[in-house]
């Protein structure tokens, strides 16, 4: 037997000595462990290898939420890297903008293969609230233009071991965020010296009044026209006085509508005598289609990167300092106001003057819901609310729905109510709720009845929230428990979708199933009404 044999039989025997000390039968479960790594060892079988360590990942992430000056509201964002960077380093930054109806996320899946092998750093900033990455000039406390280009990247460069050259810092931009990289680039000639855009939404003028920039902006109309016109990329390149003083890297898809407004940008800039890279792919206005291109943008950056170091190129650094950003644990909490609480919980007053909402969705025959039913189907009732707008507000509702009840037992129906903004995306749903039925004569009917709260909280939905509850009431129209409550947060991407649609729309979802759900039970009639 060999060293290395009899010095792993040692190791694994005297690995063992605490049980040799307790007890004989601990002493003979021992020698026969022992035994049978002498066996081993002598026919030349090695004790099995343990099994590899989890290997580092090659790509670091951080997600950040933090509160900003600049926007008065809370902001996202990752920053992620090569793990082999190093800490004293001085590397190049890309920041990379999603487009209108992403977020900070979308761009980190088709980061993340390539990460390991670039040495860059790459952040990755949510939208903001459909702000299209710029300043508002109809509310000043919105300066989302400013927090990218100087608190994000003043956070970035003092957080990191970042080059604060112009030359080692680029902006990848897709759709709206294609706009907002040229944009920068335009307004900022002293911060970036490398610009791709894919698929980039360049022209502003063609959206004025929709997606947002009816809020930020202005409503489309002859006061904005100027607005959305000095703010368009393609007047801008017209404009240029001289080529733009950064490298620029253009690509679109065949199949892709923002072709059309990318074509007007290469008009103005062949202009201006400027040179840059042109791509036309084959796809469309789709992250299949961006996702492709990622490597080739990267490569073209780390080009543009190493010919700046060579040439001594761009190698000022900005002169501004950003605003201090504050870094937070999560998102904060919100809740329904006492009001709103007391409010869902007052007594069923049905001689209180309401005001009908038309509510779609339910059959004339009405909604059988017995799974033995031949007309069998998911009652799915919708409605549009009175809730719209940016303006803070308590919004309260009643639902009642006439069910038929062949069967002298209670039971259940199972609620789930759905918010959406007007572009029908989902703000947040509200824990499923059951609708109690009262036991009672055979063949009766029962009204069934909940109250539902939307409120929009202070000062703005985007900076207070959005908050919704949901209490179900008795026969007698007594609250049965508790408030059921669901929230969009401050910061989250969920409230960010308010600004591109701010129309609240609701819709309710009815299904018998469980244990107690009544299993010959119909809606008869639903009702929609606001107090």
């Amino acid at each position: 037997m060999g060293a290395m044999r009899c010095h792993g039989f040692i190791a694994g025997y005297h690995a063992f000595a605490p049980l040799r000390k307790h007890g004989t039968r601990r002493s003979q479960l021992c020698g026969a462990l022992a035994l049978t790594f002498v066996a081993l060892a002598m026919l030349g079988v090695s004790a099995p290898a343990a099994p590899p360590a989890a290997a580092p990942p090659a790509v670091a992430w951080k997600h950040y939420i933090v509160q900003s000056p600049s926007t008065d509201k809370i902001e996202r964002f990752w920053v992620g890297h090569a793990a082999a960077l190093k800490p004293d380093g001085k590397y190049p930054v890309i920041y990379f903008l999603p487009g209108l109806l992403d977020d900070e996320n979308n761009w980190k899946a088709p980061l993340e293969p390539h990460l390991a092998k670039a040495e860059i750093i790459a952040v990755c900033p949510a939208v903001g609230g459909a702000t299209w990455f710029m300043n508002s000039p109809a509310h000043p406390w919105m300066r989302w233009g400013d927090f990218l280009t100087d608190d994000l990247r003043s956070f970035v460069e003092s957080h990191y071991p970042a080059s604060r050259e112009k030359g080692q810092r680029g902006i990848v931009g897709i759709s709206s965020g294609g706009h907002a990289a040229f944009y920068h680039a335009v307004k900022r000639p002293d911060l970036y010296g490398s610009v791709s855009i894919l698929s980039g939404a360049m022209d502003l003028r063609g959206y004025a009044g929709t997606n947002g920039l009816e809020y930020w902006l202005g409503p489309k109309n002859p006061k904005t026209v100027s607005l959305y016109a000095e703010r368009s990329c393609v007047l801008l390149a017209e404009n240029l006085e001289a080529p733009p003083p950064w490298g620029l890297f253009l690509d679109v898809g065949d199949k892709d509508a923002a072709l059309a407004q990318m074509q007007p940008l290469r008009n103005a800039l062949d202009a201006k005598a400027a040179t840059y890279r042109w791509n036309l792919g084959s796809g469309g206005h789709n992250w299949t289609y961006w996702t492709e291109r990622t490597p080739d943008h990267l490569a073209w950056h780390a080009e543009q990167f190493a010919q700046n170091r060579r040439d001594s190129r761009y190698t000022n650094v900005p002169t501004t300092q950003g605003a201090e950003l504050k870094v937070l644990d999560g998102y904060p909490t919100v809740a329904l106001s006492d009001e709103a609480v007391t409010r869902l919980q007052a007594p069923w007053d049905t001689k209180k003057k309401l005001t009908n909402v038309p509510l779609t969705g339910l059959p004339l025959a009405g909604a059988p819901l017995s799974a033995a039913d031949v007309k069998y189907k998911e009652a799915k009732l919708t409605a549009a609310l009175a809730v719209k707008d940016h303006q803070p507000g308590l919004h309260v509702y009643r639902l009642t729905l006439t069910t038929a009840v062949p069967l002298p037992k209670g039971g259940t129906m199972t609620l789930l109510v759905t918010l959406r903004n007007g572009r029908n995306s989902v703000i947040y749903s509200l824990p499923a709720a059951d609708l109690l039925v009262p036991a009672g004569e055979a063949d009766r009917k029962v009204d069934v009845r909940a109250r539902f709260a939307v409120e929009m909280r202070q000062p703005d939905p985007i900076r207070g929230g959005i908050v919704a509850g949901l209490q179900v009431l008795d026969a007698a129209g007594r609250p049965a428990g508790r408030p059921l409550v669901a929230r969009a947060a401050p910061g989250t991407s969920l409230v960010e979708r308010w600004p591109l649609a701010p129309q609240m729309q609701a819709e309710w979802t009815l299904t018998l199933s469980g244990s107690t759900a009544l299993p010959m039970a119909a809606i008869q009639d639903a009702r929609l009404t606001k107090e």
